[in-house]
């Protein structure tokens, strides 16, 4: 074999491996931050019993694979009105092609200017809030891309799609 032979081959070689790693790594797809508060947006305002949540506004939490949902909420009986934030794990509903809302925390409920609730108001609202928002779907992927989607990673700006 002469040296050019040899060269080509373990081009050859070197190519093939490196496809191979390629091919044996998650193909991911990012979904901006803004593609998915669009959509998130458009779930709002959300309201039952009279509780009414509006203007959602959002943070990715990529450190514990969270998302930080902050707005204002308003109840009819008694007039009164605040600021609520909660986080939630996006959850992947494969069947629908849907990211969805799931193991909600209320992180914060306040009534006016971050004044504390009323023991008996925050338990209501704990009791509404949370299941109405429990499996809110806020994004939905394109059916051609969500069967074969795997999972989905959280990033400081976008929602990773692992396929």
């Amino acid at each position: 074999m002469t040296l050019r032979w040899k060269q080509a081959l373990c081009l050859c070689i070197a190519l093939l491996g490196l496809l191979s790693y390629s091919l044996s790594m998650a193909l991911s797809l990012p979904v901006p931050k803004v593609v998915i508060d669009k959509a998130l947006e458009a779930k709002f305002p959300k309201e039952r019993y009279g509780i009414k949540l509006e203007s959602p506004v959002t943070r990715f939490k990529a450190d514990v694979q969270k998302v930080e949902l902050c707005g204002v909420w308003h109840i009819k009986l008694p007039a009164k009105s605040g600021d609520f934030c909660l986080d939630f794990r996006p959850l992947w509903n494969k069947e629908k092609a849907d990211i969805e809302m799931s193991g909600l925390n209320i992180l914060k409920f306040t009534a006016g200017s971050d004044q504390e609730l009323p023991a008996q108001t925050l338990q209501i609202l704990n009791a509404m809030v949370l299941p109405l928002l429990d499996g809110t779907a806020i994004y939905h992927v394109p059916d051609m891309l969500g069967k074969h989607l795997e999972n989905l990673k959280i990033d400081t700006n976008s929602f990773d799609l692992v396929f």
